[in-house]
């Protein structure tokens, strides 16, 4: 149909650079039209390091991906994510100015604009503001205050900030590749709209992204977003510290790791044995399976314990009944729920995302949670966006377009 929409979205990670291209529909259907990855090129610790090999990467997956996809795009939706993310809660109080004290659309807004109106350093700028609650003349725990009477509307949210100098360098990337930046939103965010229900998010879940050189963070609580972050730190150190320690190069260390690689010890029988390739023409060598899990475990408790502290700092509270879930390609480490289990102290399990029409069952994987969630996640916005348009027509009210679409484009 005509009214349908291609939109492209690019996971530009630190082990690897993947597109997705998708038709959408005017009610939010999907149809998922090509799928690529490459191996990342000139990107560390989810920072772009080398720019010119950046380019390189992102022009041959895209390519590759309208070649199979048979459309060309002008425009991509990429994310975000590593330690420069950071979640600030904030609060907009607005007084209701219609004569039925009746909260409109436009109050909500206003509200919003009053949450996001404090002090920003100039090296931040903001993502996402994720509602969180509201309260109506002091009631508290409203999820929609839309059509409600009252004074006094407040609004509760987690404002998503990021470092400017990295949006920015993404947002070069992008152009120099001869395409522009439809939307940039917060890899937490993106992995949320793909693998988290709404029903988890009401139970409260903690949502973990390992990563190749970061690990990202948002958790739920009350179906409240309550805190969003990561740290540099990856998959990419287990390697690194493989590597070291068997003295082995990175390509053979991964591929051990992938193989036969554990993180949690008590899993694992002391008979098990596994086989060390050799550099060159010497023979292999058999080792203990334990002994490589006493490399990589130490590793993976950091993540899982730096992570921790961070809900710490943070003063995180709530209930977390749908425990921990993992994303990414670290998520699917052998022992890495037992281990995270055991950190937080609370049920871990793996996410996948939703199987989208068209989507190859292969790519039902965590590792392709975020670029699967950028395109769900801009579906989802541009569904909101219609649904309200016509709900402004059917009651007869001017539809403030220019503020609703403003709105939008900060929400979740």
């Amino acid at each position: 149909m005509s009214s349908d929409k291609v939109m492209m979205g690019l996971d530009i990670g630190s082990s690897w650079v993947r597109a997705v291209i998708c038709t959408v529909s005017p009610d939010g259907s999907m149809m998922v039209d090509s799928m690529c990855e490459r191996p990342s090129e000139g990107i560390r610790q989810g920072s772009i390091v080398n720019i010119e090999q950046t380019i390189k990467t992102i022009t041959s997956v895209i390519g590759e991906a309208e070649l199979q996809a048979g459309a060309e795009i002008s425009t991509v939706i990429i994310a975000v994510g590593g330690n420069h993310i950071e979640g600030i809660p904030s609060t907009g109080v607005v007084g209701i100015n219609a004569k039925d004290q009746e909260i409109t659309r436009e109050d909500i807004f206003r509200s919003l604009e009053v949450a996001r109106a404090f002090e920003l350093p100039l090296d931040r700028e903001i993502l996402h503001t994720l509602i969180q609650d509201f309260r109506v003349d002091g009631r508290g725990g409203i999820k929609d205050p839309i059509d409600m009477l009252g004074h006094r509307l407040e609004s509760r949210v987690l404002i998503v900030t990021a470092s400017s100098s990295v949006c920015s360098n993404n947002r070069k990337c992008i152009q120099r590749a001869g395409y522009q930046v439809q939307r940039l939103i917060s890899q937490q965010v993106a992995d949320t709209e793909s693998v988290l229900s709404q029903e988890e998010k009401e139970m409260g879940t903690i949502l973990i992204n390992i990563g190749g050189g970061t690990t990202n963070m948002i958790a739920y609580s009350g179906g409240a977003p309550v805190y969003a972050g990561g740290i540099l730190i990856g998959g990419d150190h287990v390697t690194g510290d493989i590597a070291y320690l068997l003295n082995k190069p990175k390509e053979v260390a991964e591929q051990v790791k992938c193989d036969s690689g554990s993180c949690h010890q008590p899993s694992i029988d002391d008979q098990d044995m596994i086989i060390i390739p050799q550099v060159g023409n010497l023979p292999s060598i058999r080792m203990p399976r334990k002994e490589l899990a006493k490399i990589i475990e130490p590793r993976m408790a950091e993540i899982f314990s730096l992570l921790s502290v961070e809900l710490e700092k943070k003063q995180v509270r709530g209930a977390f009944g749908g425990g921990i879930v993992l994303v990414g390609g670290g998520a699917l480490l052998s022992g890495a729920t037992e281990l995270a289990s055991e950190v937080f102290r609370m049920p871990a399990r793996i996410g996948f995302p939703d199987a989208l029409p068209g989507l190859d069952r292969s790519y039902i994987n965590p590792k392709y949670t975020t670029v699967l969630g950028e395109v769900m996640s801009e579906a989802k916005r541009l569904k909101d966006a219609s649904s309200s348009s016509q709900n402004s027509q059917r009651t007869g009210k001017k539809p403030f377009s220019r503020r609703v679409k403003g709105l939008f484009k900060t929400l979740f």
